[in-house]
């Protein structure tokens, strides 16, 4: 599995297969496409390369560039649960942050049940599950060959109080698929 990392500004973000599948798993700061840019260059990957998107949340540093990626032909993978948290995003952003607000037109709406065909036709094994505990909207990207993508997901001990049920309850249906290497959005 060719997984690059394409992290900047304390955030990784992943790039999975990009001469086969080409899905970046969360997106970038908003305002910071040279950034992404310079780091493809980098990397040596082409920003063509890049075909899906997928935030494991909708943050600024997860979901920031969605726009302006989609407004480049990517296309971007929209959970049932993480619908109503996308106009949110705009509610906290500046205009300094030089945001693009995320249309909910024209994305690749799934739900879990329908993710592993969906993967499936873009050549992975696996399935993206809603992971809640960090935000309500969080989901991990699972491929069958033991990697999760979990995005800001906290580790069980490190979760508040108000936030372990639901940590321990996500952690817990990522173990039951027998994961082995988890990538982080931080650290």
């Amino acid at each position: 599995m060719n997984i690059l990392n394409l992290g900047y500004a304390s955030t990784n973000y992943y790039l999975i297969e990009p001469d086969r599948v080409g899905l970046l798993v969360d997106i970038g700061w908003p305002g910071t496409m040279g950034r992404l840019n310079n780091v493809l260059k980098l990397k040596g990957v082409a920003f063509e390369k890049i075909r899906y998107l997928l935030a494991t949340h909708y943050h600024p540093d997860h979901a920031g560039l969605a726009q302006e990626m989609k407004d480049r032909g990517v296309k971007l993978i929209v959970m049932a649960t993480q619908v109503e948290w996308i106009p949110k995003l705009a509610m906290i952003m500046k205009p300094e942050h030089h945001y693009h607000d995320i249309s909910l037109a024209g994305n690749l709406d799934l739900t879990e049940a329908k993710s592993r065909a969906f993967l499936k036709s873009i050549g992975l094994d696996g399935e993206i599950i809603s992971t809640p505990g960090h935000s309500d909207d969080s989901v991990t990207l699972i491929l069958d060959e033991g990697i999760a993508f979990t995005g800001d997901l906290p580790p069980q001990n490190a979760a508040t109080d108000e936030a372990r049920a639901k940590v321990e309850q996500s952690w817990g249906k990522i173990r039951a698929h027998n994961v082995k290497t988890v990538y982080r959005a931080h650290g």
